[in-house]
């Protein structure tokens, strides 16, 4: 079982008193807090609860005790969650610096906290435009240092991670969700993560992977809901905004939503990306182009600077007239 302590806990009291009991504890970071894994021996949990340093006891058999105790804090920018909604937009590839910097110039202006860019492009023909790579890194941090928001950069591989250290934000993709030593090598990092849920995972493993990247040092895990696999085919994928709840109900960590790569076509993001906020969603992410239709990648997608600056507005409206948004509600179960 776990013990979850509470803030400013004295840890090492606790050790030696499961010492004394003849147990061993092992200490595990949840963001704020400390929690102990701890083998019960023969003790009822209700044991641990009269401790003043615990908060609260995690029962064996729990599959996920930091995603579901993590209450972690955590600041993106300028943002303010209970004020408006987290907006992260950039363009699906970095193709060129000029761009890039234009159109991160203005996502400042409209009030964007975190620039997103694609640097290294996992893409089903291997014949596709798969990223300009380092070159575009460093363009990236050239418009952080430019426009002074951070940015958001996805990994593809664990050997790349060195050329990460100054990215603020990693974003691990759908494709790798569940590529298990890639979460493991980019948590010990020790930066936040913006985790996509793959097509075809359910949200029990969504919240697995989560576990991983919160057990080897992620401070925090941004779950990122970009649409599931089903048969319909309208759309290039079906939006599940009844995961947004459902991820909230289960933990405090940070649910986003992806309304670009759900879509699939223009269109269809502004009303994909309020439908995410009116469940609960603290956050979009969000493909914008100077100019998609000469875009290397997902051109059909992305939102031209004019378009993203209405769907700003609507998402802010709509985000101050909900209630608080999963930011203090108790978990069930």
């Amino acid at each position: 079982m776990w013990l979850v302590l509470r803030s400013g806990a004295e840890v090492e009291g606790v050790l030696a008193r499961l010492e004394a009991m003849g147990m061993e504890g092992r200490v595990l970071p949840v963001g704020e807090r400390r929690l102990v894994e701890v083998s019960p021996n023969g003790h009822l949990p209700e044991a641990f609860l009269r401790w003043e340093e615990v908060e609260k006891v995690l029962a064996p058999g729990s599959e996920m005790p930091l995603v579901r105790s993590w209450n972690g804090s955590f600041q993106v920018g300028t943002w303010d969650p209970l004020q408006e909604p987290l907006l992260i937009a950039g363009p699906c590839s970095v193709e060129e610096k000029a761009g890039l910097l234009t159109t991160a110039r203005a996502l400042k202006a409209l009030g964007v906290h975190v620039l997103r860019g694609g640097a290294f492009k996992a893409r089903t023909s291997p014949y596709a435009f798969q990223g300009l790579g380092e070159k575009a890194l460093d363009w990236l941090l050239e418009a952080k240092a430019d426009t002074g928001l951070p940015v958001c950069v996805e990994v593809l591989s664990e050997r790349h991670l060195p050329l990460y250290q100054e990215v603020d934000i990693l974003q691990i993709g759908a494709r790798n969700m569940d590529h298990y030593w890639l979460l493991k090598e980019a948590a010990a990092l020790h930066k936040p993560v913006l985790l996509k849920r793959n097509p075809q995972a359910t949200i029990q493993e969504f919240l697995l992977a989560a576990e991983y990247l919160l057990l080897h040092g992620a401070p925090v895990v941004f779950l990122c809901e970009r649409g599931i696999r089903t048969f319909e085919r309208s759309l290039r994928y079906t939006l599940d905004v009844g995961a947004v709840p459902v991820l909230q109900a289960q933990t405090r960590l940070p649910v986003l939503v992806d309304p670009s790569h759900a879509a699939g076509r223009w269109p269809y993001v502004e009303p994909l990306a309020l439908a995410g906020l009116a469940a609960g969603a603290l956050g979009l992410l969000v493909e914008v182009h100077p100019d998609p239709t000469r875009a290397y990648s997902d051109a059909a997608q992305q939102l031209t600077i004019d378009q993203f600056a209405g769907l700003a507005e609507r998402a802010r409206s709509l985000y101050r007239v909900l209630p608080s948004r999963g930011l203090a509600e108790p978990l069930q179960g």
